[in-house]
């Protein structure tokens, strides 16, 4: 087990071998981990080409996928009377910055990649840097986000030293939810594991210890199921179901094989419903909502969200 793989509100961890030895587990504070850190470079490619673990930004998926969770994200801070000055850690091309712009936030943004710190600038107008070190000493923000970061990062202290001397009022971290259906249900072959590029991988209850140990109050944890409906979607969704029910619970067997195969990305032959599929994917979405709602409110949503806020404020 590397050594870098440490939490701050562990003394000492006791390190058990799941998943055929390809994961980790503290057998004190539960916390899982990547066996050993993945060596992986977040080059020009990985902005562009999904055949070597990358993400196509500009692709139609990925411009419906981030809107579906962009936005309501956005409501709901906006809800609380949050909406201000904003700085998006991991802001890959700018998506996210750039909705909120249009929204009337003040957006700021992190990006230790080269061409998607250049891309985002020129897309948002925002100043994106390479570091948090680079942003003016002391600033801090309304509220602070950081999608799909935090499980690619391996110094511990990264929230305490880094992140949360920036959070004015709020801080939102969005990470892959190992405790979600799909990794119970699908075991190694979770399409979210990607041992090639993460690091640590979360449920709440350890999500929150970590953020607790930087020295905020965790105000709110909660699952979100995937955003993006489709036929597609619907039917992975009774598969789950269909495997929760039967008690498939079999993260890891001790042949680490998967319990029940994973279905793939559908990246690549994405297309927007229209006509009859555009109508029946929105009457099975609308019938499906009181259970999903289930779901998420059980922690078994694909993507967890914890937010907090700085010790110290009022409730």
């Amino acid at each position: 087990m590397d050594a870098v793989h440490a939490a701050p509100w562990c003394a000492q961890h006791v390190w058990q071998a799941v998943g055929a030895g390809e994961l980790a587990r503290c057998a004190v504070c539960e916390l899982v981990a990547t066996a050993h850190v993945p060596a992986f470079a977040y080059e020009d490619n990985y902005f562009h080409d999904e055949s070597q673990g990358g993400y196509d930004f500009d692709s139609a998926f990925s411009r419906d996928f981030d809107a579906a969770r962009f936005d309501p994200e956005l409501d709901r801070l906006e809800r609380q009377g949050l909406k201000g000055a904003l700085l998006d850690i991991g802001c890959a091309t700018g998506r996210y910055l750039t909705l909120a712009r249009d929204r009337g936030w003040q957006v700021t943004g992190v990006e230790v990649a080269e061409f998607g710190r250049a891309e985002s600038g020129r897309r948002s107008g925002a100043v994106v840097v390479a570091s948090c070190d680079d942003l003016p000493p002391g600033a801090r923000f309304d509220v602070v986000t950081l999608h799909h970061v935090l499980e690619h990062i391996t110094d511990p202290h990264f929230l305490r030293d880094v992140v949360a001397p920036r959070v004015g009022r709020r801080l939102l971290i969005e990470v892959p939810n190992f405790g979600s259906l799909a990794a119970r249900v699908h075991g190694r072959s979770w399409r979210d594991l990607r041992l090639e590029q993460h690091v640590c991988h979360y449920t709440g209850e350890t999500l929150s210890r970590l953020v607790n140990a930087a020295g905020l109050r965790v105000v709110n944890v909660y699952s979100l199921w995937q955003p993006l409906w489709s036929l597609r979607a619907a039917r992975e969704l009774a598969s789950l179901c269909a495997a929760g029910v039967r008690g498939v619970d079999k993260r890891w067997d001790e042949a680490g094989q998967a319990a029940v195969r994973g279905e793939p990305d559908n990246r690549a032959s994405y297309q927007r419903p229209s006509g009859v599929r555009k109508v029946l994917s929105e009457v099975i979405r609308v019938a499906s909502r009181p259970l999903i709602g289930g779901l998420e409110r059980a922690s078994l949503g694909e993507r967890l969200v914890v937010e907090a806020e700085p010790k110290g404020r009022l409730p």
